[in-house]
């Protein structure tokens, strides 16, 4: 283990000297903080050092290590990743996992178990190459198979790799799965600057959720009393200032930008895992609008997206929605005007099922958990109303203005309108009316209703976006 002495210590380490890394008595929650990822590497042909790292991990040379990517891009990973680490000596067996015709390749739990049956016990050691979804499907089959393995990131398209958890399609629902950390993390940065832009600028997107997320989860804190930790953004805070700089150099795949970028989503993955796989830190009601997309595509065939792409535009909706709540008169909310005008438990059930079919369970459960009583509600409004300046006071400081995102976003060419997501109006609108209940975690979305400021707000919100 590798111990770290205090806040100021924690704060100057990069992710490879976090590694191991072990923080006890954080004194700004209490908790041990700790990375249990034996090694993190990043930098230009780190490549080369896998064969020396299966090794360490193993204790002797791999006899069967079985590489897990994505038939789409094999014609990345081959030059990229087999070849070179054939060469190095580490006799690597492909591993192709494929997405059926006209679809992007999932983290499903059906095609995760077929491929542990496929691949077997007689493999000692995992390595995925591949970025978000290879990811999360080698921890699926490495954790089912209780085999160690090593993440070889060919993309900076999302936050994942150092996370202790990962998204898995569930009956047609992504959920968030506490699976075994990797061994050892790497990320080479000639490979991923090499990675198609659209996934470059996802990992931009993805990223921006700390200017939501960490607002949603003190807001949290404040509503339900969940547990709260400042650490997390603070320790991806001054690696978001440098990759934000260096949005220009991103656009254009320059190997330095990348690094930075690289460095960040290692980062923003860790904030997550130092808080025992809470993904609070940089996941907010951003992600639930782009888990909420992605259930669309289960539900309706419409076009899969990259997650991070997704989250930019989120972002920037529920950037704009904090804007909107600041902008509201306290005084002119009437809490028993609100009581009469929400809807019924019935309604909601009646609504969800009317919509979302074999899916309404997942949505009338969360309803339901959220539900505040008739005859406390009004206490609660006024509670809120009554603290508003306090509320803003512990909001504000982990709130982006929306410049501060819109700018680089422009910078490096990512998507910021709906078109291109391949997502309507009406379908961004029904996200931020109903992700409140398609989510149990606590957000801005629930806040929205419960001031009694939607449905109708949710126009406003997306126009100010600027996402239509």
């Amino acid at each position: 283990m590798n111990p770290i002495t205090s806040i100021d210590d924690f704060l100057s380490r990069n992710s490879k000297q976090l590694a191991a890394g072990q923080f006890e008595a954080c004194p700004l929650c209490g908790r041990t903080h700790h990375v249990p990822f034996g090694d993190i590497l990043i930098g230009r042909g780190v490549i080369r050092e896998v064969p020396a790292l299966a090794n360490k991990i193993l204790g002797h040379a791999p006899r069967r290590a079985v590489l897990v990517y994505d038939t789409a891009i094999e014609q990345i990973i081959f030059p990229a990743v087999v070849e070179p680490l054939r060469a190095a000596g580490l006799a690597v067996e492909p591993f192709g996992m494929r997405a059926e015709p006209g679809h992007l390749l999932d983290s499903g739990m059906l095609n995760g178990n077929q491929a542990a049956d496929e691949i077997g016990p007689t493999a000692d050691l995992l390595i995925a190459a591949g970025s978000g979804v290879i990811s999360d499907l080698t921890k699926w089959i490495a954790t089912r198979l209780n085999r160690p393995f090593i993440i070889c990131g060919t993309a900076p398209s999302m936050n994942g790799y150092t996370s202790i958890t990962a998204t898995i399609t569930v009956n047609d629902v992504k959920v968030s799965k506490f699976l075994n950390p990797a061994n050892a993390v790497l990320l080479d940065v000639d490979i991923l600057a090499g990675a198609p832009l659209p996934m470059i600028r996802s990992g931009m997107g993805d990223l921006a959720a700390r200017a939501v997320a960490s607002a949603d989860w003190k807001l949290s804190q404040r509503q339900r009393q969940t547990y709260f930790c400042a650490l997390p953004y603070r320790m991806t805070a001054e690696n978001e200032n440098r990759y934000l700089a260096a949005a220009e150099g991103i656009g254009h795949s320059e190997p330095g930008a990348i690094e930075l970028l690289s460095e960040a989503v290692l980062l923003s993955g860790l904030s997550m895992t130092v808080v025992d796989g809470d993904t609070s830190p940089s996941s907010g009601a951003e992600h639930v609008l782009s888990h909420f997309w992605d259930l669309l595509v289960h539900l309706r065939e419409v076009p899969k997206n990259f997650h991070g792409t997704q989250v930019g535009i989120g972002t920037l909706i529920l950037l704009n929605a904090y804007a909107y709540l600041k902008t509201i008169d306290p005084s002119k909310i009437d809490p028993q005007a609100v009581l009469r005008r929400r809807p019924s438990l019935e309604t909601l059930e009646a609504d969800a099922r009317a919509r979302y079919g074999s899916q309404a369970d997942g949505f009338i459960a969360v309803a339901r958990k959220k539900h505040i009583p008739d005859a406390e509600l009004p206490a609660y409004i006024g509670k809120i109303l009554n603290a508003w300046e306090a509320m803003w006071a512990d909001l504000d400081p982990y709130l982006a203005p929306v410049e501060r995102i819109r700018r680089p976003f422009e910078q490096a060419g990512v998507p910021m309108k709906l078109a291109d997501i391949h997502r309507t109006p009406e379908q961004a609108r029904e996200a931020l009316l109903y992700g409140n209940i398609y989510r149990p975690r606590y957000t801005i979305l629930d806040l929205l209703w419960e001031l009694g400021l939607f449905p109708e707000a949710a126009d406003e919100i997306l126009a100010r976006a600027g996402v239509l």
